[in-house]
């Protein structure tokens, strides 16, 4: 069963996404800030990450930037899912190995879509 980790600062943004991976059979891990991100993703083998970009104690692209460059979890694709919703933003998501980017509000066929893609691909 693969394991997704879903961070955001809104716990009902989590909650959503959660009820919908785990109705199609993933195992849902959830961080309210990018420290939580690090710290679970070191914990655990995570196989995706879902990233807010604007969150407390440490913003996602921080926290995806310590995520790829370091060695237990560069690999883990992340996909960005964020209000900040900007090109210059995008250009910043995938400059820093972001496998997608999905801005909100979203569409959660689309997310559960872009996450089946993203696995099955293996993008990081």
């Amino acid at each position: 069963m693969q394991k997704i980790l879903i961070a955001d600062d809104e716990e009902d943004i989590r909650l959503i996404i959660r009820l919908a991976l785990e109705d199609k059979g993933y195992t849902v891990l959830a961080a309210s800030n990018g420290l939580e991100v690090l710290e679970k993703a070191g914990a655990e083998k995570i196989d995706l990450i879902i990233l807010d970009a604007a969150m407390p104690k440490m913003d996602g692209y921080e926290a995806c930037r310590r995520l790829k460059n370091n060695p237990s979890t560069k690999d883990i694709p992340v996909i960005f899912l964020t209000a900040i919703d900007m090109l210059m933003d995008k250009k910043k998501s995938y400059r820093l190995g972001a496998a997608a980017f999905i801005a909100k509000p979203f569409e959660i066929n689309l997310l559960i879509e872009e996450i089946e893609g993203v696995l099955r691909n293996g993008k990081s």
